[in-house]
């Protein structure tokens, strides 16, 4: 019966509710899947979760907070993932996060935000609507492998630049670690008087160089799909890093030929048409 209501909904609707396709995923793995996250959400919804003993520990996020976090998913990548149970829970987040996603059995996201948010809209720098969606964009890619993009697409959210250019960095706790830490030892081992202090910028400039080469790779992927029809940030969302890399040196007749043998790529250009400007 779950099964029947999620094929029920057309491809369109379900890519509108974050709940994507992921590469080489057939339909019928797609449903299964479907099937195992509403056993999930319904077994929260009546009380007979495992998962209580976290739920319990939290507050629901009220409507208003959601419908400002959704129309942020939506303008950027077209999707409103409703469905994503979220709570405000301190405990669960600790002290430094503003929120968190929990993931269950690689299906289901659970996302907690600061309590702080109960009272306010702003915590020590992060709005509570863009913090929401940024985990809603966690929360959309949960099925995908791990990417060197977990951080840039859910920075993307945010207004301010910093995140946006830089967020991504904080997809791994050691790379702020080897950008920062370097560049800090540098000048007080070169004040020591110690030769080798140069070595200490090896580590920052890799991360640099990496960093600055993953976000040529995403620009090239959008440019060409601008090219070729398709509005680029809500379809690199719904890719995995291959894909991303593929697209970001293919010519739009390429693109036109993947559209063309593709039903994936398909439901790409129906869904996602580049926006037009009257």
């Amino acid at each position: 019966m779950i099964q029947q209501l999620w094929q029920q909904k057309t491809p369109d609707k379900l890519e509108n509710e974050g709940l994507f396709h992921i590469p080489n995923e057939n339909d019928q793995e797609f449903y299964a899947r479907m099937e195992k996250l509403s056993a999930e959400l319904s077994a929260i919804q009546d009380g007979s979760s495992d998962l209580m003993s976290f739920v319990q520990k939290g507050t629901p996020i009220p409507n208003k907070l959601r419908d400002a976090a959704d129309k942020l998913t939506w303008e950027k990548y077209r999707f409103r993932a409703e469905w994503v149970p979220a709570w405000y829970s301190s405990e669960i987040t600790g002290r430094l996060s503003a929120g968190i996603t929990l993931v269950v059995d690689g299906i289901l996201p659970m996302i907690f935000l600061h309590g702080s948010f109960m009272h306010r809209k702003r915590r020590m720098g992060y709005d509570a609507a863009e913090t929401l969606a940024h985990e809603l964009v966690h929360a959309a890619r949960t099925v995908f492998p791990d990417s060197v993009y977990d951080e840039f697409f859910p920075c993307q959210i945010h207004q301010a630049k910093f995140r946006r250019y830089a967020g991504n960095i904080f997809r791994k706790w050691y790379l702020p670690m080897m950008l920062l830490g370097g560049i800090a030892a540098a000048p007080v081992l070169a004040a020591a008087g110690c030769s080798f202090w140069g070595v200490t910028l090896i580590a920052p400039l890799i991360v640099i160089a990496r960093e600055f080469q993953l976000r040529r790779r995403i620009r090239n992927a959008a440019d060409n799909l601008r090219n070729a029809g398709f509005d680029p940030m809500p379809v690199l969302l719904r890719m995995s890093d291959r894909e991303i890399f593929e697209t970001a040196t293919m010519t739009r007749e390429q693109l036109a030929a993947k559209k063309a043998s593709s039903p994936r790529w398909q439901q790409f250009a129906d869904c996602f048409p580049i926006k037009t400007k009257l």
